[in-house]
Order: structure tokens, then sequence, then C-alpha cells
């Protein structure tokens, strides 16, 4: 199984038990215990992060363990609100959806989300991901994984694109101006 294949089958996994059709509570409750244990711990993955979870990381690599159990357990901190949305980053997904001043104010958490080392990054997300499920705004869980395993990177990629996607993204007031404005003709 390639890398992109066990994130997408532990995101369809995830999706599936949020379903409200046929939610796997047990599960779900168990991710989020694990994620405030990683809250507490540091970020330091613990036995209690993988037990009661169906073998939901049965396919995951171990050195990718820590950047999966904490976007699940994201995932499940927003109750599966924030659904699954193909090639939407973080950043883009903070920044959608806002008026000019609930985006200045998102602006100084993402400024702080930016600036945090792996051992508190637990804390900060799962802050920001509450605030994106409030919104029902949605991301692509597995690029966040993706992006939390990397997160440490010496070039800081993924705070870049973060950091570029949430301030390219409109704000409410953007949008409607232009869906108002007519077409211009050359």
């Amino acid at each position: 199984m390639s890398e992109r294949d066990w994130q997408h089958v532990l995101v369809n996994e995830l999706v599936a038990a949020a379903n409200p059709g046929s939610p796997r509570r047990a599960v779900l409750a168990r991710l989020r215990q694990g994620l405030a244990v990683q809250r507490r711990n540091a970020g330091r993955l613990t036995y209690i992060s993988l037990t009661g979870t169906e073998g939901l990381f049965r396919a995951v690599p171990p050195r990718d363990e820590l950047a999966a159990v904490l976007a699940a357990g994201l995932f499940a901190w927003s109750c599966g609100k924030s659904e699954h949305v193909a090639g939407r980053n973080f950043g883009a997904a903070f920044g959608r959806n806002l008026n000019r001043d609930d985006k200045m104010r998102r602006e100084k958490r993402l400024i702080d989300l930016l600036d945090t080392d792996e051992t508190e990054l637990p804390y900060k997300l799962s802050q920001a991901v509450s605030l994106m499920a409030a919104g029902g705004v949605a991301l692509d869980w597995a690029l966040l994984i993706r992006h939390i395993d990397n997160w440490s990177h010496p070039s800081r990629w993924v705070q870049t694109a973060w950091a570029r996607d949430f301030w390219s993204a409109p704000t409410t007031e953007d949008a409607a101006s232009s869906e108002q404005s007519p077409p211009t003709t050359p």
C-alpha cells in the first residue's frame, strides 16, 4: 500500500465512523480520548491512542502513527462536522466563509498556530478545528495527515502553504461582490 493509499483508507474509515445514520460512537469517543491524552502529553503517542479503535490504524506505517492518530482525533473532535473534501488544505479551510472582521480575528490564531512546535500542535489544532467545525467547513483530512507528519520540516513548507492559502481565501464580502458585479467585456 502506497503512502497516499493508507491515508485515504483511514479517512474513508473515519467518515464511515461519523456517518449520522450509523455512527460508531465508541470509536469516535476513543479517538477524542486519544487526542486529549496527546494534548496533555505534549503530542506524544501513547498506547491509549491506538486501542479500542477497531483497527483503524492497522495500515498506518509506524513512522506515521503520531500524525495519523492526531488527525483522526481531530476528526473525531469535530464530530465529523468538518467533512472531507479533496485538495483543501488546513489554511484554506481555516480562512473560508469568513467576513473581514472574523478573518482578522482568526488571523491571530493562525499566526500563533504557524509558530507552534510539534509539542503544542495537538492543543492548537484542536482549538482551530473546533472553530472550523462550528462553521461546517470541510478540509482534506488525508492532506492534513501528511502536513502534520511534515510539520517540523526545516523548510517549513507546510506552514508556508497554510499561510498562503489562508490569506488567498476570499472573505464573504469578496465572494458576494464578485457574484453581484456584471462581467466586464473588452
